[in-house]
């Protein structure tokens, strides 16, 4: 029995409902009817006249839209102004009361996190084109210096490898700095109908200016097989020595590159400014009479 009731009370809910709405909309067609005799339209107005009734209609619909887009492009810059502000009451305990100071802080962290990602892409970049320059250069090398005829120092010098000296030449180099998480704080707002979000990031990716990685090649030029050791220094922009790595390379047979990849440490906090290197040894090796070198060991080995 009482389900019989609740089913009968629902239906007369939903039947009172629909004639709402149908009553509703009886009344808003009885409006427009009413309004359009007003200005003098009814079933019996010529074709004509129509027509440039609509004509009228259309451009009032087509200037309200347009207000109401303004009115929404005004109600959302409402809206975040809105935002920041319950933001910044949220705030008010680290930034202070000072609304102007709150939005200068929030502007330099803005700045700062872009700056950082942009060194970041700056130097991937630099990197990955001096890789593909190393590339080109060593393929380079090894068919200038297969085929016959060609004078090694000019095939040298066109493929952009320096002479050191004692006939060792070295390659251009490509230098790539340790990118490390930096403790610190990076606060950005994500605005939101119910206040805005605060999202709070603890550590930023920074380039690590104390680790380097220098790689590059070295070439015997001689016509005997020999060890090589040089060094390479850097210096910052007064002069100051930053850096220094020693590279050998054992069994280096005559007009090959060898290439080389070291890490080491600097005493500075920015990009160096120059490098020179130097030869430490070139020595022949000694073989048995009728015996060939030994074969060559790799880049750095003792």
């Amino acid at each position: 029995m009482l389900e019989t009731i609740l089913l009968t009370s629902v239906l007369t809910l939903a039947e009172d409902a629909d004639a709402s709405a149908q009553q509703t909309q009886r009344d808003q067609r009885a409006v427009a009817i009413h309004r359009l005799e007003q200005e003098g339209i009814d079933p019996t107005t010529p074709r004509r006249e129509l027509h440039q009734a609509l004509v009228d209609r259309e451009v009032e619909v087509r200037a309200m839209r347009s207000r109401l887009a303004d009115m929404e492009i005004q109600l959302a810059q409402l809206q975040a102004q809105l935002t920041e502000m319950q933001t910044f009451v949220l705030d008010h305990d680290r930034y202070g009361t000072d609304f102007s100071q709150y939005q200068q802080v929030r502007e330099d962290a803005r700045k700062e996190v872009r700056r950082r990602e942009a060194l970041e892409r700056q130097a991937r970049r630099e990197l990955a084109r001096q890789q593909q320059e190393e590339a080109r250069a060593k393929q380079e090398a090894q068919k200038q210096l297969a085929a016959p005829g060609k004078d090694l120092q000019s095939t040298l010098q066109k493929m952009n490898f320096g002479h050191l000296g004692q006939d060792v030449w070295r390659s251009r180099a490509a230098y790539h700095y340790a990118v490390v998480d930096r403790p610190g704080e990076t606060i950005t707002y994500r605005p939101s109908p119910f206040g805005g979000k605060r999202v709070v990031t603890e550590h930023q990716k920074e380039l690590d200016w104390s680790e380097m990685t220098i790689s590059g090649s070295l070439l015997n030029a001689a016509k005997e097989t020999r060890n090589i050791g040089i060094a390479v220094a850097f210096f910052d922009e007064y002069g100051n020595q930053v850096g220094a790595e020693t590279i050998v390379v054992n069994n280096a047979r005559p007009g090959v590159p060898y290439p080389f990849t070291q890490t080491l440490e600097m005493a500075a906090n920015k990009p160096f400014a120059s490098d020179t290197a130097w030869v430490l040894f070139a020595d022949p090796i000694s073989t048995a009479a009728g015996q060939p070198p030994s074969t060559p060991l790799a880049p750095n080995a003792p």
